[in-house]
């Protein structure tokens, strides 16, 4: 019984995380979309030459980016922002 009841705890909270992530990236993707887009094009991240390299260069770019432009965001905007471009772009 315990056992049961461990296995579906464990597999209530993997599925609330699965939603939670898509939730995330959902937001970062709205989130850069309504800011990043204004100053370059995706293809920033595409570039053969581009400056980031590592998950740390590219927190350390976004945040750049938003205190350069003012933007109001709160930490967990900026964190999604970061998320979403390493899924999409990066894959750090």
């Amino acid at each position: 019984m315990k056992s049961i009841l461990l296995l579906s705890l464990l597999l209530l909270s993997t599925s609330t995380y699965a939603s939670d992530q898509k939730v995330s990236l959902k937001h970062g993707q709205n989130v850069h979309q309504n800011h990043c887009l204004k100053c370059h094009t995706d293809s920033i991240y595409t570039r053969e030459n581009r400056v980031v390299k590592s998950i740390n260069a590219l927190g350390k770019q976004v945040r750049v980016c938003r205190d350069n432009t003012e933007a109001p965001w709160f930490n967990e905007d900026t964190d999604a922002v970061i998320n979403f471009l390493n899924k999409k772009y990066y894959r750090f």
